[in-house]
């Protein structure tokens, strides 16, 4: 394993970038996840340890809020220029929502962890 990157403090901006990308707040190159929303222990790269840090309801926030708005206005919009049926458009933007939301939701973690570890507001011991 190699040593930390730097001792100095990192942009939350970079971090959060970092994280929607599925990497290291701390390197940019090791992975933050070992599954779908499981984050790793530590940094494969730079032994920064991710494992405490809990995003708990955050990325769920978010990923409604944006999925919410952009099929909510796809909704209205298709209504007002199409002539689709009811149960195609329900089918249509129920698949759609679900999808975006399974899409979305690993970048929105990743953003609340790349956050949470720049800010350093969770502590390795658990507290």
């Amino acid at each position: 394993m190699n040593s930390p990157v730097s001792a100095e403090p990192i942009d939350v901006r970079l971090a959060a970038r970092r994280g929607a990308f599925f990497r290291c707040p701390n390197c940019g190159k090791g992975h933050l996840f070992r599954s779908y929303l499981k984050p790793v222990e530590t940094c494969a790269h730079c032994g920064e340890q991710l494992g405490y840090i809990r995003a708990d309801d955050g990325p769920t926030w978010l990923t409604v809020l944006i999925v919410g708005h952009v099929v909510v206005a796809l909704a209205l919009i298709s209504v007002a220029s199409t002539n689709w049926s009811t149960w195609f458009s329900v089918t249509f933007f129920s698949v759609l929502a679900v999808v975006m939301s399974l899409a979305m939701l690993p970048s929105a973690k990743g953003i609340f962890i790349g956050i949470i570890w720049s800010q350093k507001l969770a502590k390795a011991d658990g507290s």
